[in-house]
């Protein structure tokens, strides 16, 4: 076994972990690679960025939604 990710794996594993819990070996091994690469450190980056900037647009919607008065029927 490998020490650490090649890039494309540690690309493939940065997404998995936003949507689940990676196993302690895959993580040690992915930060690992990190370390040593400035490139997979900037997508890390990135979709930390982005995800952070989907919650507070998913948090804006919300609360524009929960502003406007909603449609009543006048009956």
């Amino acid at each position: 076994m490998k020490l650490t990710f090649d890039c494309q794996q540690v690309s493939r594993l940065l997404s998995d972990g936003q949507d689940r819990h990676l196993p302690t070996a895959d993580r040690a091994r992915m930060r690992l690679h990190l370390v040593m690469c400035q490139s997979c450190r900037n997508v890390d980056e990135q979709m930390q960025f982005l995800r952070r900037a989907m919650r507070g647009l998913h948090l804006h919607e919300a609360a524009l939604h929960e502003s406007r008065p909603h449609d009543r029927d006048p009956a």
